[in-house]
């Protein structure tokens, strides 16, 4: 599904004649977070820590967008899009037309839904709901400058806000919230032959973007116009990505951290050792220990209402990096094939229609 979005989404690509060869790479990694310190303890979770890298790359009439596992080719001159898993050694391909007609049938099986939806509310007489609401999005151009990699790039900081500060939480303080720190140039030396390929697709997929077949169309009126105004805004940051830090921040129960507590526990164990070993413990075996406690007034357990009330504090829950790089004007010609002894399988989209 993800790789169908890739190809609709070079729709809104400029214009030119493509006419050469470009690619260029773009390198994710998780730089901190306690969702990253929690991952520790997750087995099999390492590879969250580990970087990941995605090429875009232009040849001709034909796009390829892929990583280690997947891969998307899109063919604007034979109209097909094509999905290659390479870890499931298998394929899947459909058409400039059966993507049509998949949207279509998505579009009905949306409009079905929000009906039956719209219907169940009457009857609970429940007002709808926007989920939208709880969403609010800020660009804002900074004026800073800055040269990263050779290149002119300006600073955009889109920050997304989501709900409200949950009870015991600092004043102003949201529950969650994103904020993308992205610099972004004009333009880079080849990536024309991409804005190029979006005039293409443009051309033979120009009827998806008609009112009927609007995506717009599938939300309610009211979700709709609150897409619309995130999509407004969003709108200011002009350019291409070259560097971006994503901050994702929430809230979490006041107190010490995973390392902080295991520190402290081992602290205490050497406090218990270092005493026991004082008594004569390793001795007199548990003797020491009894004796220990002769003389001491028992601590009496707190009443559970004298409890320390819960705090909550925010925190980062993940900080993300993505930076452009490896521009280039030669791309790898296999890549736009699918390997030899792949398995075809029916493309999901496909499926939409049949149902």
């Amino acid at each position: 599904m993800r790789g169908i979005f890739i190809g609709i989404a070079v729709l809104v690509l400029g214009a030119a004649t493509v006419s050469a060869d470009f690619s260029y790479t773009q390198t994710t990694r998780v730089t901190g977070g306690t969702l990253l310190n929690m991952t520790r303890f997750m087995p099999g979770a390492g590879q969250l820590r580990e970087p990941t890298t995605q090429t875009i790359a232009v040849k001709g009439g034909k796009m390829v967008t892929y990583n280690a596992d997947l891969a998307m080719i899109i063919d604007a001159d034979a109209e097909t899009m094509t999905q290659i898993d390479f870890k499931k050694k298998q394929y899947a391909v459909i058409t400039f037309a059966e993507m049509k007609q998949a949207m279509q049938a998505m579009r009905a099986q949306l409009a079905q839904a929000q009906a039956q939806l719209a219907q169940a509310q009457a009857q609970q007489q429940a007002p709808p709901v926007n989920p939208l609401d709880a969403i609010k999005v800020s660009v804002n151009e900074t004026g800073q400058s800055k040269v990263i990699s050779g290149l002119n790039t300006k600073q955009f900081i889109l920050t997304m806000e989501m709900g409200g500060a949950p009870a015991g939480a600092p004043p102003n303080t949201p529950s969650n919230k994103t904020t993308m720190d992205t610099w972004m140039a004009p333009t880079l030396p080849g990536y024309e032959e991409v804005t190029a390929f979006g005039v293409k697709m443009a051309s033979k997929m120009s009827d998806m973007a008609t009112p009927g077949m609007n995506p717009m169309a599938m939300f309610r009126e009211d979700v709709a116009k609150s897409v619309n105004t995130m999509a407004k805004e969003m709108s200011k940051m002009t350019g291409i990505p070259v560097y971006q830090t994503m901050t994702m921040t929430g809230m979490q129960p006041a107190g010490p951290n995973v390392g902080d507590a295991a520190k402290g526990a081992a602290v205490d164990a050497a406090g218990q050792a270092a005493a026991g070993a004082a008594l004569g413990k390793t001795r007199l075996g548990g003797l020491g220990g009894a004796l220990g406690g002769f003389g001491r007034k028992k601590e009496e357990a707190k009443p559970a209402d004298q409890a320390a009330p819960v705090t909550l504090q925010p925190v980062v829950l993940m900080e993300q990096v993505t930076e452009l790089n490896s521009l280039s004007a030669t791309v790898d010609a296999s890549k736009f094939a699918v390997p030899t002894g792949f398995k075809q399988v029916e493309h999901e989209m496909k499926k939409l229609v049949k149902q």
